[in-house]
């Protein structure tokens, strides 16, 4: 079997590369080991994210979801932060429902998906990857360039000796929604108490409260959601809670590809440092890595990603580094958001996904002597 290009990985950024390459003309295949995966993950996205990848009217026509134009920001020590959206929405999906509907969007165009796993590959020109399928038959396929678009455990990477990027903890779970368990915005809680370098969140899908949190070490996941359920949903019995483990990228610029090989989502760790934020990055950088191989030129890949998101990934990268970890730091920055003003700024990046570069300097403007802080840890840091 031959083709153009071979896609490891079903979640969103292979199906998102998938599809733009088969649009494109470009013969692809894509494997991905369980077409029945439900990651766990609150799902969110924010539709302006959606309408950015020329995906947004077909989603919300096929797909259930909820809309939800509120956030509630909860910092260590204060009252929660309440924050309408003006202009925009989060839409949370069932991932499992999201991205079926994305590969079965690049099946539609042409693609053709294979459940299976990767076994072996060679290097070359010409890749040769070997494949087990779900009924246990062995394929072999060539392709002139490979996406590694199989999360933060990439096989890819394994194979092909590029560094895996490095890694949060989450926990979390799904309960159905009731008249008691109903909320109608999203909450990010923040607190060592319950987060260690993370948050503790509550998302409202359709029918259900996805509710988990994270940290850097696995160890300590399950006292942290023991105690962020206590402190949110007291009268739950946390012994009849199925709880789900899962590892979460942290970006630190790596590799973009190896020669002819090319990561994606979160085998290259495209997700927003502070917010957590995974899909809609994931589903970009697909997007950038197939327009770099559609004109042959994969350093293009490289340049539209730092083009567009580069200097706000450092940044946060930043912010993150110097506060996550200290409540007193996390309780400052957070309540310098009770400002209307610096609310419309962080929605403008976060939510409506406006062009970063003009943004960024009047955003950190307003925070004053922490930026100047942050900056003195960094140079202490690199020296």
């Amino acid at each position: 079997m031959d083709y153009e290009v071979l896609v490891v990985g079903g979640g969103p950024a292979g199906a998102t590369s998938a599809n733009f390459l088969v649009k494109e003309g470009i013969e692809t295949c894509l494997i991905e080991r369980n077409l029945e995966f439900n990651k766990p993950c609150g799902g969110g996205i924010p539709s302006a994210g959606l309408k950015d990848l020329e995906l947004l009217d077909e989603i919300v026509k096929e797909l259930k979801f909820n809309s939800i134009k509120k956030v509630t920001i909860t910092p260590p020590f204060s009252e929660p932060i309440e924050v309408e959206f003006k202009n925009g929405e989060i839409l949370i999906f069932n991932r499992l429902e999201f991205d079926s509907f994305l590969r079965q969007l690049a099946k539609k165009n042409g693609a053709n998906i294979i459940e299976g796993e990767l076994v072996s590959l060679e290097e070359g020109k010409i890749i040769k990857a070997i494949i087990k399928t779900k009924n246990g038959n062995i394929k072999t396929i060539h392709c002139k360039y490979l996406i590694g678009a199989d999360g933060v455990n990439s096989r890819v990477c394994s194979l092909a000796d590029i560094n895996k990027p490095n890694y949060f903890w989450t926990i979390s779970f799904q309960i159905p929604s009731t008249n008691e368990l109903k909320t109608d915005c999203c909450e990010f809680w923040f607190g060592s108490s319950q987060a260690s370098f993370f948050y503790s969140w509550v998302f409202p899908g359709c029918n259900y409260l996805s509710i988990g949190t994270g940290a850097e070490k696995v160890n300590i996941l399950k006292s942290l959601i023991n105690n962020f359920i206590k402190k949110r949903f007291s009268y739950l019995d946390i012994s009849k809670i199925k709880f789900r483990a899962f590892k979460i990228p942290r970006w630190n610029k790596g590799s973009f590809h190896k020669k002819n090989i090319i990561l994606c989502g979160d085998a290259l760790g495209t997700v927003m440092p502070v917010s957590f934020e995974g899909i809609y990055y994931a589903m970009k950088s697909a997007q950038f890595a197939s327009e770099a191989i559609k004109q042959k030129k994969l350093e293009l890949y490289e340049k539209l990603w730092n083009d567009r998101f580069r200097r706000q990934f450092s940044i946060m990268k930043k912010f993150q580094d110097y506060m996550f970890g200290n409540d007193n730091r996390i309780e400052k920055w957070l309540n310098i958001h009770r400002n209307p003003h610096i609310q419309e700024l962080a929605m403008a990046l976060w939510l409506r996904k406006e062009k970063s570069k003009n943004l960024i300097p009047l955003y950190l403007k307003a925070f004053g002597s922490l930026i100047s802080r942050i900056a003195l840890t960094q140079v202490k840091i690199n020296m």
